[in-house]
């Protein structure tokens, strides 16, 4: 084994492969590439076999880990790719890899260094700066890559065909759920004559802009960063709107909000939260965002308030419709008090919604449990 790695703090999959392609150091990427029927981790998830045998991932609720790990290994030693395929497991057999949620999975495991992957430093970038981008790699030939990003196209797969299918095909849009991980999407397509390729694909994360450098404003800042939001804090008192106060911030912004809104970009995926409880602040905001295509607009506040609210928003001239797109209280009712739980409950209201689901307890529902992708 190399020396180990040394992280100076928990870090993601991600940053562990970036760490170990920056020291020279392979590693063995597991990642799930097909299904069939119920999985317990979608498309796309990844386990990361470092060299110094460290492990960071995951692609299932951990009943076929050690094999995928023993499979790491192997990859790290020969610098073969392999495809795993594990089915249900029949609970006869103690010693038995198998799923007990009776799907069936297929996972792609393969060598990751630089002189399989040319084109790290590229893919890196692009995601840092979070550029939609795929990635496609021969599993029998795994030097041979294809990157697109952006409208720029890095290597080749020596498939001319497949390649331009490949090109034409590719959306670079959103079409899954978020994912604070790469990659965001993955799967193991044929090409042609028969040319196993796996293709990773990366989407920006969406955007969640918080107004309002409050206590609860942190709390959300760091979950919704944990689960994958690109997030902003914006807020005109420069005395609360602080690095100190907001590390875990994408961006934060010392301005009157209604005057950054409304030089944004907002899409369905912007997903706007008002908490700045002022309706000095929060009133010209939401004449903004309820007007916009963000799927997601809520806005703190008592029920009085948001009475008081929805009135005055009326005098501004904003439609019934408009208005019934807001959400407030914002979240839902967890019955939470502190800053913690309630950027809980605003956060699986924002989940909810974009998953079109009930909200409701899991053991009153029927039928999948996951969305199909």
């Amino acid at each position: 084994m190399n020396d180990p790695i040394t992280l100076s703090h928990p870090t993601s999959l991600l940053d562990c492969l970036r760490l170990s392609l920056e020291q020279g150091q392979p590693a063995a990427l597991a990642t799930v590439v097909g299904i069939q029927g119920s999985a317990p981790k979608p498309l796309g998830s990844s386990l990361l076999v470092c060299s110094d045998g460290s492990v960071i991932g995951a692609v299932s609720g951990g009943c076929v880990e050690s094999e995928v790990v023993s499979a790491g290994e192997r990859a790290l030693s020969t610098g073969q790719s392999e495809v795993l395929t594990f089915e249900a497991d029949d609970g006869d057999d103690p010693f038995n890899t198998g799923l007990t949620c009776g799907g069936v999975i297929q996972i792609a495991v393969e060598r990751v260094d630089r002189e399989l992957w040319p084109f790290t430093q590229d893919l890196l970038d692009a995601i840092d700066h979070d550029q939609p981008l795929m990635l496609a790699t021969r599993l029998d030939q795994p030097g041979q890559q294809l990157l697109l990003t952006g409208d720029s196209k890095h290597g080749s797969l020596s498939l001319p065909n497949f390649e331009a299918e490949l090109a034409a095909n590719w959306t670079r849009q959103s079409t899954v759920s978020c994912s604070s991980e790469w990659p965001s999407h993955a799967s193991l397509v044929l090409a042609d004559d028969g040319v196993q390729v796996i293709t990773r694909e990366f989407y920006p994360r969406p955007p969640l802009w918080i107004f309002g450098a409050i206590d609860i404003s942190q709390s959300l800042a760091l979950l919704a960063r944990n689960l994958g939001f690109c997030v902003t804090v914006c807020d005109a008192r420069a005395v609360f709107a602080t690095e100190a106060r907001f590390p875990m911030a994408d961006q934060l912004i010392c301005e009157w909000p209604h005057r950054w809104i409304e030089k944004q970009t907002i899409t369905p995926d912007t997903v706007i939260c008002v908490l700045t409880h002022d309706a000095k602040f929060d009133l010209p905001i939401l004449k903004i965002a309820l007007r916009s295509e963000a799927r997601y607009v809520g806005a703190m506040g008592s029920r009085k308030t948001h009475t008081d609210r929805m009135n005055r928003l009326l005098e501004a001239g904003l439609t019934q419709q408009e208005l019934s797109r807001l959400r407030s209280p914002i979240g839902l009712d967890l019955g939470g008090r502190s800053p913690q739980e309630t950027a809980l409950s605003i956060l699986a209201e924002v989940v909810m919604l974009r998953e079109s689901r009930s909200g409701r307890p899991l053991l009153d529902t029927q039928g999948t449990i996951h969305s199909s992708l």
